[in-house]
């Protein structure tokens, strides 16, 4: 009994997983209902953007921004970042302006409109798509490394 039960709860929790975002890999990403850029700063245009849903008060979203802007500067010419978070700008301004830069942008999403749209469950939650808004990549911001951004842009390039 015991042992079925254990199971019936990691189908659960599989079954949830797999809804807990609104991202299929290939599919057109929803739109971004922003409501500002941090200092009007969008990144530049790159052929894949990592979406970063964020919130500075987390110390796992902490590393895992540091862990993606070193891919982001590795491989500036092909990647950027957005951070989005549901924090108030006057708040999240302060602690995130450190890290704008030409291929990083902050935009705000105060109704949470957009994590909404992306059913966003958890954070630091990542999502990668390439210049036709199209989800390439999806996961735990933390998971997120070399090895995958090398395999999405060979596999980009073939």
């Amino acid at each position: 009994m015991k042992r079925l039960l254990v199971i019936l709860i990691f189908l659960l929790s599989c079954r949830y997983t797999a809804n807990a975002e609104n991202v299929i890999i290939g599919d057109k990403l929803p739109e971004m209902q922003l409501s500002a850029w941090l200092m009007d700063a969008k990144p530049v245009d790159t052929p894949l953007s990592c979406i970063l849903f964020h919130h500075t008060e987390s110390k796992l979203c902490r590393s895992c921004l540091e862990q993606i802007k070193q891919l982001v500067y590795d491989y500036s010419s092909n990647i950027n970042l957005v951070i989005i978070t549901k924090e108030e700008y006057a708040k999240a301004g302060v602690t995130l302006t450190e890290h704008l830069c030409d291929n990083i942008g902050v935009a705000f999403d105060d109704r949470g409109r957009t994590f909404q749209a992306f059913g966003v469950s958890f954070i630091p939650f990542c999502i990668i798509c390439d210049d036709k808004n199209r989800a390439v990549w999806c996961g735990n911001g933390l998971t997120l490394s070399n090895e995958v951004i090398k395999n999405i842009l060979t596999t980009k390039s073939k």
